[in-house]
């Protein structure tokens, strides 16, 4: 496949990978502060997106790390150090590594979603 079609696709060296996460957070932590310190330190400093949802003690979604260019393992490498050191996070876990546009879409606990 031609490259020109293989980056229309998604495919190859363009595909972006993604993981699913689930942050827990200790309870009575600062929920304004953690998120706030989390999209801007975590996702946006390791120039990366989020989408998903957080209510007061968690935070769930899909982080899009980038293509293999990007390397994808470093930035999930620096953002699971980010949450180690904090002391608002009780526990968190990650999905395996996954294509962010053609699957297979794994949540957090890595059980395939159909959807």
């Amino acid at each position: 496949m031609r490259r020109r079609l293989r980056k229309k696709k998604h495919l190859g060296e363009f595909i972006d990978w993604a993981v699913a996460v689930t942050v827990n957070l200790i309870p009575g932590a600062d929920f304004d502060t953690f998120l706030d310190d989390w999209i801007e330190q975590a996702i946006e400093g390791n120039h990366c997106s989020f989408g998903g949802c957080s209510m007061p003690e968690q935070t769930e979604g899909i982080i899009q790390l980038g293509t293999i260019a990007k390397q994808p393992e470093k930035r999930l490498e620096r953002i699971t150090d980010w949450l180690k050191h904090r002391s608002d996070v009780l526990n968190f876990q990650f999905s395996p590594l996954f294509d962010a546009w053609n699957g297979p879409f794994l949540d957090s606990d890595g059980q395939e979603n159909n959807f």
